[in-house]
C-alpha cells in the first residue's frame, strides 16, 4: 500500500478551485481531524474538542477596553 493518495480519491474527499494564486481546497466533503492552517470559510456543523460552535456579538464595551488598553 502506498502513502500518496489518489485523484479520485481526492476528489471524493475535497473540491478544489483555481485562484489566482494557485489551487486550493474549495470545500471538504467530510469531516476533518488534525490542525487546520489558514482562513476558514464557511459554516461549522461538528465540535472542537467536544465543544459546539457559537457565534456571538462582541460587546461594543469589550472592543472599547480593548482599543484603549494600547495606550
Amino acid at each position: 500500500m502506498t502513502n500518496q493518495i489518489t485523484l479520485e480519491k481526492a476528489l471524493e474527499l475535497v473540491e478544489f478551485e483555481l485562484c489566482p494564486e494557485g489551487w486550493r481546497v474549495k470545500s471538504i466533503k467530510g469531516g476533518v481531524y488534525g490542525s487546520v492552517w489558514g482562513d476558514i470559510w464557511g459554516n461549522v456543523w461538528s465540535t472542537i474538542k467536544g465543544r459546539r460552535w457559537k457565534f456571538f456579538e462582541t460587546p461594543k464595551e469589550a472592543l472599547n477596553q480593548l482599543e484603549d488598553s494600547n495606550e
